[in-house]
């Protein structure tokens, strides 16, 4: 019998980056799959449940297919979103973000030299820019941060720098050790006290600023997230690569691992 899949999933286009972030959930494998192999991985999970997609990656605006997909998407009855780290934003994909109503959350994690770091790379300009001109656009833009040991100042900076910015919402996601966590755990890692700290003043946070900003509190290891795979796996994902689950996988044609040109510019 075929799943009856959950309405809102987590869809990576891609497991490219053009950033080298030290908590990556999917860093980069390969696997990289054409617009076509997309369209008909949106329409077998509509067909399944699905009704709200999620887009991500890797970094979704590196696919050069993502205005069409998003489109696609849409016309298929989806709701639509999408997660970036903003350094990309490809000629045509404001208009789609507008013309197919896309909630954006877009990935800032403090000042630029902090942002830079965890990064990897000179990141900060292009985001806060390309951040100013969704919002500029009037494409529903959220804000999107990780919290990692030694940042907790960040919190309040980015709390500040949203309201400065006319942001609406703020997210925090504190560290877990999957993806590239695994390899910088010891640098970033929460201890169970962080976390219960961290939590404790973003909830303090959110009631200062209620009206002003809604600032959230999004932790992806207390609860499975139901991502579907570049390589075409629909996976709910836990707090570790170890805990996950494969519930199934969308038959049809295989993305073969190749190598992406990802431009220096982006």
């Amino acid at each position: 019998m075929d799943p009856r899949l959950p309405a809102t999933m987590c869809f990576r286009v891609t497991r490219y980056c053009n950033a080298r972030c030290g908590f990556c959930l999917a860093p980069p494998d390969g696997v990289h799959p054409d617009v076509g192999l997309l369209k008909q991985r949106v329409d077998w999970l509509v067909a399944h449940g699905m009704r709200t997609v999620h887009f991500c990656g890797g970094e979704p605006t590196i696919h050069p297919g993502l205005a069409e997909l998003l489109v696609h998407a849409r016309a298929s009855g989806c709701t639509t979103r999408l997660t970036t780290n903003g350094i990309a934003l490809p000629e045509g994909l404001l208009a789609a973000l507008r013309a197919t109503g896309t909630a954006v959350k877009l990935s800032l994690h403090g000042d630029q030299a902090h942002h830079d770091a965890i990064v990897g790379r000179p990141a900060f300009d292009l985001a806060s820019a390309h951040l100013r001109e969704m919002l500029a656009a009037r494409v529903p833009t959220t804000v999107q941060t990780t919290l990692v040991a030694g940042g907790e100042w960040v919190l309040d900076w980015m709390a500040d720098h949203c309201l400065a910015l006319g942001v609406k919402r703020l997210s925090l996601l504190p560290f877990i050790p999957r993806g590239s966590g695994v390899q910088t755990e010891e640098r970033y890692g929460l201890t169970t006290a962080q976390r219960t700290q961290l939590r404790e003043r973003v909830r303090r946070k959110r009631q200062v600023l209620l009206g002003k900003l809604d600032v959230r509190w999004l932790d992806f290891a207390s609860q499975a997230l139901p991502v579907v795979e570049a390589d075409g796996r629909v996976v709910m994902e836990r707090a570790s690569e170890a805990l996950d689950t494969v519930v199934t996988v969308i038959p049809g044609e295989v993305a073969p691992r190749k190598r992406v040109a990802v431009r220096a510019v982006v």
